[in-house]
């Protein structure tokens, strides 16, 4: 049994999803879409993805299925949380994880990375960059395989005061949903935005 379950990213033909499970560390699990259409028996992701003394969590798969996108603590970060892209290759097997960089990670913590359908913008909450409030959401976009541009604050309405993250945007970027705890009286909601 585990403490919790969640931060599910799926594949865009609906057929694998990802999610983090924890006990203590966190790790990243895969199940695939049986020919029933229920969903098959969860496994943990192998090294080098999840690691035995650190925690790996809040995965979002690229639209082509190749490139993981997540956090993690482990060694050789900026700082207490840095994001990290993981490919796969040919034969299904991914590949050694690769630190976004200082563009991207600060010596704080940057969570809930969003890949965009497009395969080109991230989206993720960061309370290192400069800022409105404690976290908050900012783009950035992929200028080739290692290198990012700076990260733009997505600013007012969407960051405020509080604690604004996981955000999540449709294929035709119309639509993006996220959460904020704006009202501490009552926790986190989530929010949506029309374009």
């Amino acid at each position: 049994p585990f403490h919790n379950e969640g931060a599910q990213s799926l594949t865009a033909d609906g057929k694998k999803m990802y999610y983090t499970a924890c006990r203590g560390n966190c790790n990243i699990y895969v199940s695939e879409r049986e020919s029933d259409n229920k969903w098959g028996t969860p496994k943990k992701l192998p090294a080098p993805v999840n690691l035995d003394h650190t925690s790996e969590k809040q995965p979002s798969i690229s639209p082509d299925g190749r490139s993981l996108y997540f956090v993690s603590n482990r060694g050789g970060g900026h700082g207490l949380y840095d994001i990290w892209v993981s490919h796969q290759d040919n034969e299904g097997q991914w590949g050694q994880p690769q630190n976004l960089g200082d563009s991207i990670n600060t010596r704080f913590t940057e969570q809930a990375p969003f890949i965009h359908f497009d395969n080109q913008t991230l989206y993720f909450s960061s309370d290192g960059h400069i800022g409105m409030g404690r976290l908050d959401i900012y783009v950035a976009k992929k200028l080739n395989d290692t290198t990012w541009s700076a990260p733009k604050n997505l600013g007012y309405p969407i960051n405020t005061h509080r604690d604004e993250e996981g955000l999540i945007v449709n294929a035709k970027g119309t639509t993006a949903y996220f959460s904020s705890d704006i009202n501490p009286k009552v926790g986190k909601d989530i929010f949506c935005l029309l374009y």
